[in-house]
């Protein structure tokens, strides 16, 4: 996601870039002290997300997001608990009173991950071809994975977990930001915990499926769908590899 940020404290907008770069799905476009300059980069770059502080000089962040398109999407961080009201009104995604921590940004962050998927922004291409990569942040690195190295997906507290046959990487990421990510490209979900790759299902049954690495159970909730899915056409093949109990 392309982001901005403007706040007129230089610790304010320091933590922001410290917290963006902690995350993988922000790519972070600029960050200013100056909110006339970083109007106008903005009205030229058009992010997806603004991170807007409100009690600024010359111009404040009411009148900023009331000047935004509507494309662009707006937390504000401030240190004024009275402009929870306009927030409320101008529908921004959420209102982030300061001192915040990581965690509470994440949560604010994740907002705005569903509303922009939901817009049917996908940065995962959908064609069929076996060289499709998935990018995210790791350790302060960009990592270029491949999806079919990909074993399994499992969620850990803030984290996900990619799994590969020789590496596993833990980004900060939801499992269902990552599951909208992967839409069309032969992974399913098998459990809140679990998004496999179908091609690495080695054998299954209604309770369980069985990859390479690790038996992975088939939630309530999601039996019905998987096993669907499993033997029609959506995945070719697949009903070969059911095994009964």
């Amino acid at each position: 996601m392309r982001c901005m940020a403007i706040d007129d404290e230089p610790l304010a907008l320091k933590l922001l870039r410290d917290y963006c770069s902690r995350v993988p799905s922000i790519r972070l476009l600029g960050a200013y002290t100056d909110p006339v300059e970083g109007f106008t980069c903005i009205r030229s770059m058009k992010p997806d997300l603004l991170f807007l502080d409100i009690h600024m000089p010359d111009i404040s962040g009411i009148h900023i997001a009331r000047a935004l398109e509507k494309e662009t999407m707006v937390i504000f961080t401030t240190a004024h608990r009275q402009y929870a009201v306009e927030g409320f009104e101008l529908d921004v995604v959420d209102y982030l009173l300061k001192p915040f921590n990581f965690e509470r940004f994440l949560k604010a962050y994740s907002k705005t991950e569903e509303r922009f998927l939901s817009a049917g922004k996908k940065p995962v291409p959908e064609s069929g071809s076996d060289d499709r990569i998935l990018s995210f942040k790791y350790n302060y690195q960009h990592v270029q994975l491949p999806l079919h190295a990909i074993l399994y997906i499992e969620a850990f507290d803030n984290y996900i977990k990619i799994v590969t046959p020789g590496k596993t990487y833990m980004p900060i990421m939801t499992l269902k930001a990552i599951e909208s990510l992967l839409a069309a490209s032969g992974f399913i979900r098998v459990h809140k915990s679990f998004i496999v790759a179908v091609s690495k299902i080695k054998s299954f049954n209604s309770e369980k499926v069985i990859t390479d690495r690790k038996q992975i159970p088939i939630g309530r909730r999601y039996r019905r769908e998987f096993l669907e899915k499993m033997a029609s056409s959506q995945f070719p093949n697949a009903v070969s590899r059911q095994f009964s109990e």
